[in-house]
């Protein structure tokens, strides 16, 4: 079991990343191509990978590689997500080799302290530099990751409202009860379902809540409890967003099918982006209809980071009530 302890002002100080985490994406995939249970959401993406492991030697050689860093049920070094707010890949590999020897070396034990030491651990220790590991996860990356990236985007962009939305709502303590299932509150302690017992006093450093597209599980966290602490969480899937009512019908006759689909969608803050995905038209078409709805107040839109948000104001929440 993992418990995260806070004080008074430690409540105050969780907030969610501004963005997803390439490296939390990139160890996190690794692990679940090799899971026996994998979520069907997963499916296209994991036989697309190896099929191309399987036509390609060099993406071979980077999946087998890549699976022996993070196996399922094991602990990988904390040097592998670099805490970043970058959300460029190359910055987190570039971060990866900027580990000394002596700092290398000391994640390592301490990931390892544990469970055995597997082969490429023992290897990397004793080189004290990790150039060959992150030029793999980069063929890995650009196999794996990239092509899914707008996809992963999108879900954190989601999720994100969402946190936001509940926490403006709600408070704190509504976000901390909702991240997931095996994820308990109680106050002062967040305690949640982890491979072995792990105690992170927060001691007034707050603490980061990470979505993550390939976390699908428990969450996770760094190993070393003097990194600034962080809980990398499943990011909300896509059924876990409201789905479209039996007022839909009656509110496409005064709206239109695709506005009034695009209202029932805004239950939780959307992007434009996600929109379009979800209502597969283009960005141009979505932000023309959220618009109309605007000027009509039904709906309002707002900058988060790099992502247009839009949301349902107080009347386009009574109009779906009463439709």
């Amino acid at each position: 079991m993992l418990r995260i302890r806070f004080s008074f002002e430690d409540v105050s100080r969780v907030t969610v990343a501004r963005h997803a985490h390439p490296s939390w994406e990139l160890m996190l995939s690794i692990n679940s191509l090799q899971a026996a249970r994998l979520p069907s959401r997963f499916a296209g993406w994991r036989r697309d990978v190896l099929r191309t492991g399987t036509d390609d030697r060099a993406y071979a050689g980077a999946i087998r590689a890549a699976a022996t860093l993070a196996p399922p049920g094991s602990n990988f070094p904390d040097f592998l997500t670099p805490q970043l707010e970058d959300p460029a890949p190359q910055a987190h590999l570039e971060a990866m080799l900027g580990y000394g020897k002596a700092a290398l070396r000391k994640d390592l034990a301490r990931t390892f302290r544990r469970q055995r030491v597997p082969t490429w651990a023992n290897g990397l220790y004793e080189r004290g530099n990790a150039k060959g590991t992150v030029e793999m996860l980069r063929q890995y990356y650009d196999l794996a990751i990239a092509p899914r990236w707008p996809r992963i985007h999108q879900a954190i962009e989601t999720d994100r409202a969402m946190r936001s939305t509940q926490l403006t709502d709600n408070g704190v303590g509504a976000v901390l009860s909702s991240l997931h299932p095996s994820i308990r509150w109680r106050a002062p302690v967040l305690e949640t379902d982890y491979p072995f017992d792990h105690d992170l006093d927060l001691a007034g450093r707050g603490l980061v809540l990470q979505p993550a597209y390939f976390c699908w599980g428990s969450p996770i966290t760094l190993i070393d409890t003097d990194r600034s602490p962080v809980l990398v969480y499943p990011a909300a899937a896509d059924d876990a967003i409201p789905q479209p009512r039996q007022g839909e019908e009656r509110l496409g006759k005064l709206l239109g099918g695709t506005r009034a689909r695009l209202l029932e969608l805004l239950t939780l803050p959307t992007s434009t982006g996600r929109l379009a995905v979800r209502l597969d038209v283009s960005s141009a078409a979505i932000s023309q209809h959220t618009a109309v709805l605007r000027g009509a107040g039904l709906v309002a839109t707002n900058r988060l980071g790099q992502s247009v948000q839009h949301t349902l104001t107080p009347l386009g929440r009574e109009l779906l009530r009463a439709s």
